[in-house]
């Protein structure tokens, strides 16, 4: 390895098992101040939002892409303990039909936390008017309890959020 590859050698998070990642650059936005009921009221399950600070959507743990709309507007990850984790990108984007979204990964795939999923053009979709809030919403447990989520106000993709530091 040559000095400027150990200058600009990028480190290589390596995620435990049961870690659970901010899915993108973001400021947690409290579930009250969601403007869709059915993610504010966690009907989907204990549900966690960002306001997005740029369009990079990762995998918020290690486990497979259990459901990836074609639309880009919502995907799902089954961790190895069976955890459930469901990630929608705004509010009725799906209506879009996959414009201003561009999919990198397959329906099926093993993923990593931190991967990126998604690229959005956050841009486009603000101007057409739709509410860019997204969910990460725990959709199941193997205990059925809650997910504790140590987080800040701003978060960084791929930081850790349900360990303390």
């Amino acid at each position: 390895m040559g000095l400027f590859d150990q200058l600009f050698k990028k480190e290589s998070v390596v995620y435990a098992e049961d870690d659970i990642v901010a899915v993108a650059d973001a400021r947690i936005v409290p579930n009250h101040q969601i403007s869709d009921v059915m993610f504010a009221e966690e009907m989907l399950g204990q549900t966690l939002a960002f306001e997005l600070k740029n369009g990079t959507i990762v995998s918020p743990a290690n486990g497979t892409l259990e459901v990836m709309y074609p639309t880009g507007h919502a995907f799902a990850v089954r961790m190895a303990d069976g955890t459930g984790l469901l990630v929608h990108v705004g509010i009725n984007t799906v209506n879009r039909k996959g414009n201003g979204f561009k999919v990198l990964k397959k329906q099926g795939n093993h993923v990593t936390a931190g991967e990126v999923i998604v690229k959005v053009n956050v841009n486009e979709l603000l101007d057409a008017g739709y509410d860019m809030t997204t969910m990460l919403i725990v959709t199941e447990t193997p205990s059925s309890q809650k997910v504790p989520f140590y987080h800040q106000n701003n978060v960084k993709r791929g930081q850790i959020l349900n360990k303390e530091k």
